[in-house]
């Protein structure tokens, strides 16, 4: 992924507002920062993921798990760096 710095910072600002992400200057070099998720954010995401399995269970349901899987094998295809030389080829 590419983001210019202000870009990221204007993206961060609010996560470290919010107590998801703490930054702080790297050891080696202080013109550095870290950047890291927080227990709450931790928390979060492990909430999140649980609540995704629970959708793709459900929509796998509705669709069939064949059709689920074909489904997110095209579009983990589409997102891949390979897919612009897939389509030339």
């Amino acid at each position: 992924m590419v983001m210019d710095l202000s870009a990221l910072g204007h993206t961060l600002k609010p996560l470290i507002r919010d107590g998801f992400v703490k930054s702080r200057t790297d050891d080696g070099d202080a013109r550095k920062r870290r950047i890291a998720l927080t227990e709450a954010a931790e928390t979060k995401l492990h909430d999140a993921k649980a609540l995704w399995e629970l959708a793709q269970r459900r929509f796998d349901s509705l669709v069939g798990r064949a059709v689920g899987k074909e489904l997110r094998e095209l579009l983990d295809g589409i997102v891949s760096p390979d897919f612009a030389e897939q389509l030339s080829s």
